[in-house]
């Protein structure tokens, strides 16, 4: 059975993205011994949440993620790229057309954008940048 999240006020797509800018701010991903702390670092991995034409989030564990993070020489967070490649789940409604929703991720101030297919893909994208 695949578990699906409401958007009633705060979707999960939103909570999952302040998560990662969260874990960003922290410190958890630094550069690597032999580069400056001004150098940009890379993440990547398997799992995420995916939009439905409905506007439910479905954890899909084969999505595809990476991240850039960029920080200034005090270590503080100056920029945060995030994009994501997903499959709805079987049974998942898919919208006649194509779907974008844009801007609607928080944490996300120089925009975001999820794009859900008829062929059921998925993807999203966010950027943050330091005022």
């Amino acid at each position: 059975m695949t578990k699906r999240f409401s958007v009633c006020g705060a979707s999960a797509g939103k909570i999952g993205l302040l998560a990662a800018l969260a874990l960003a701010a922290s410190g958890i991903a630094m550069a690597a011994p032999d580069k400056p702390v001004t150098a940009a670092t890379t993440d990547k991995g398997t799992g995420c949440l995916v939009r439905d034409a409905d506007g439910n989030y479905t954890f899909d564990a084969e999505c595809t993620w990476h991240n850039v993070i960029k920080r200034d020489e005090n270590g503080a967070l100056v920029s945060y790229i995030y994009q994501d490649n997903g499959t709805l789940p079987e049974g998942a409604p898919h919208p006649a057309k194509a779907q974008m929703f844009k801007d609607e991720l928080a944490g996300c101030n120089k925009g975001s954008k999820e794009t859900v297919t008829p062929s059921g893909g998925y993807s999203s994208n966010c950027h943050y940048q330091a005022e």
